[in-house]
Order: structure tokens, then sequence, then C-alpha cells
């Protein structure tokens, strides 16, 4: 008999990264990324007789990391929160308030190690993501959870779902930002190729660009990437997602962008995520990423896309007919009241079509 059971990893230290708020344009405001996100997600996913929850094994995530991230930046996630939290300060999060831009150097210099004062900012380019006293240990989580969740890929399982929270698909090998810390998705992938994968391709169809994401795998082949995003004339992270950006020397042609025009809605989203899933699937990759972002939702405090919740369904569907294993791992999305019902419509939907095992991941399994 065939399973058709979903393996869905959460870990609960996610709990312990408790941002209260954010700035915007020098003001702050209520965080986006709260822990009532993943209680909404979990309690809808548990609806379904198919899922299958379970915490985080314990893989070498450490080594997993260090394969995609720079280990100062790994450092300095550790150790931030004890060597920059005033003692005796009532405050929740730190910030950056100064940053490495380009014209802070002389010319010939490259970025040096800075003073600790400076050291956030070296590291972080915006004021959105602050860190906290348990913020490390939820990122160490969030990767874990996603690297397990691999597991199952590479068996040949044919959907697999990660709860990673923190997100982290804005994390370049050296800068976090974007209320990200580490990135899951790349570290993952990363690991997947360790493992014996030839190729993986990664759809990103979080409302925001994956600048990070682009950045670890802009030069290489053996990674694709595809993202659908608000369009960077208005959109963060402003800078990256252009539709000229196609990678770069080996990976000339691994990279592909679709930006999206204000109010997008169901049809024409559904058009572009056909475009990306053509595009993934001609690489023939042995699994398919999604960075999994439900903040295209019409009523996202986020985006301005106009998604329903019906939409998600025929979106899960689409990449239920990949034919190949699919790892699911959850990026943005912040309207609680209905995020739960958005996830569990894309789960089901791409379950639905994707219920029979395509085969383990060379031989693995």
């Amino acid at each position: 008999m065939t399973d058709t059971s979903i393996p869905v990893v959460t870990c609960p230290a996610h709990v312990g990264h408790r941002p209260q708020v954010e700035v915007q344009c020098g003001r702050p405001i209520p965080a986006f990324d709260t822990v009532a996100r993943m209680g909404a997600v979990e309690e809808a996913l548990r609806a379904d007789s198919r899922v299958r929850m379970q915490p985080p094994a314990e893989p070498a995530v450490t080594e997993a990391i260090g394969r995609v991230h720079d280990p100062d930046l790994v450092a300095f996630l550790a150790k931030a929160w004890t060597e920059q939290a005033a003692p005796g300060d009532d405050v929740e999060l730190i910030f950056a308030d100064t940053f490495a831009h380009p014209g802070l150097h002389a010319p010939t210099s490259a970025v040096k190690q800075p003073h600790q004062a400076g050291a956030f900012g070296r590291y972080c380019f915006d004021t959105i993501t602050g860190i906290g006293p348990d913020t490390f240990d939820a990122a160490l989580g969030a990767v874990a959870t996603a690297v397990t969740a691999a597991a199952h890929t590479m068996a040949g399982v044919p959907l697999t779902v990660a709860l990673s929270r923190p997100p982290g698909h804005h994390v370049s090998t050296d800068v976090f930002g974007g209320g990200c810390y580490l990135n899951n998705a790349a570290v993952t992938a990363q690991w997947m190729r360790d493992q014996g994968a030839d190729r993986v391709a990664i759809v990103d169809i979080d409302f925001h660009h994956g600048n990070g994401t682009q950045a670890i795998f802009y030069e290489r082949e053996d990674v694709f990437y595809t993202s659908l995003h608000g369009h960077p004339d208005r959109c963060f992270p402003y800078f990256t997602g252009y539709a000229d950006e196609t990678g770069h020397g080996a990976g000339r042609g691994a990279n592909l962008n679709l930006p999206l025009p204000e109010g997008i809605e169901g049809a024409g989203y559904l058009g572009l995520v056909d475009s990306a899933l053509t595009a993934a699937s001609a690489q023939r990759p042995d699994a398919v990423i999604v960075s999994l972002g439900f903040d295209t939702y019409r009523d996202d405090p986020a985006g301005d896309a106009l998604l329903t919740t019906e939409d998600y369904a025929a979106i899960g569907a689409a990449f239920g007919q990949l034919g190949c294993p699919v790892l699911a791992i959850l990026e943005g999305g912040y309207a609680v009241a209905d995020l739960g019902a958005n996830v569990s419509a894309w789960v089901s939907a791409a379950a639905g079509r994707n219920a029979s095992n395509p085969g383990a991941v060379n031989g693995h399994g």
C-alpha cells in the first residue's frame, strides 16, 4: 500500500524568537514575524490526517551551514546579543544603526572587521532585522528543520514540508536581513548536493525577492533559482530581482526573475508560476525546493498581490505535477488569521497531485 503521509518538520525553538517591533523608514511598527504565525500553520496542518508532524533530527547543521555561510557571519550571530545588548537595558531586540555602505571605505580597501559597536551593520543590511537573546537558537532550529525535511526528500518522499521560522531567503553568504538570519533553503540545497543530488531547483514564491538565495548560487549551474516577487522598483529589498539578472559565469541562464506587477490576481500569477515551473523542469532537477511564502495573499500587510486561498490550492496543484520530490520550506506570510488556511490549501493540493513516489534521489532511501 502506498504511503500517502506528508512529513511536516517543525522546531519548538522558534518560540524563543519573539520580535515585537521592527523599524521601517525610521518608524517602529509591530513586527510581522510573530510566534502566532507558526501556531496558526501548525493547527491547520494537524487537521489533515495525512500530516505527520515531527521535530528536527540532529543533523550536522553546523557543518551544513558552513558550506554556505561565512564563519564570521555565523560567529557574529552567535554572540551578537551577549556582546551588544547593554547589561540592565530593558530591551527585547538590538538593531543595526550604522551600515557598511561602499562609500565608507577607501577605494582600495576591503571591508575590515569593525569594532563590535559597528559589527551589526557589517553583517546586516536593514533596520527590520533585530536580534534577541534566543534568535540564534531559533535560526539554527530553522536550518535543522529544513535539513531534516530534506532527508525525506532525498529518500524520494513526494512532498515534505519544513516549517522553518525565522525565514531565510534574504541571507547571502555573509550578510543577513529581511527578517532572516541563516538561509534555510540555500543551506538545504547545498546539503542535498553534498548528499548526492546532481541538480536542485529552488522556486521562490514569497512576495519578496530572495536576494540572498540568488547571490549564493548566481555563479553556479547546479542549483537553479527562479523567483516570483514584487517588482524591485517598488518592493523590498529594492536593489535585486530584476528580470535581466540571469546568472554569471557558469551560472549564466540558471537564474530567472519574474517580477510581479502591482495588484496581480490569481490568473496572472498562475501563468507566471507555470513559466517558473517550466524553466525549473527544463533543468531536470533531482528535487525542487519551494521557498514557500504566503505574503502574496490579498490581505497580507507586507505585499500588494491579491491572491486568495483558492489560488494557493491551484498553485499547490501545479507543484504537484512536477514529477520529482518537492520540499517546501516556509518563508513569509503575515496575515495570521488566514495563514493556516492558505498553507493547508497549498499543501493539500500539492500532495493530492503528487501522490505517487517519484523514487529516491540517486539511490538514497
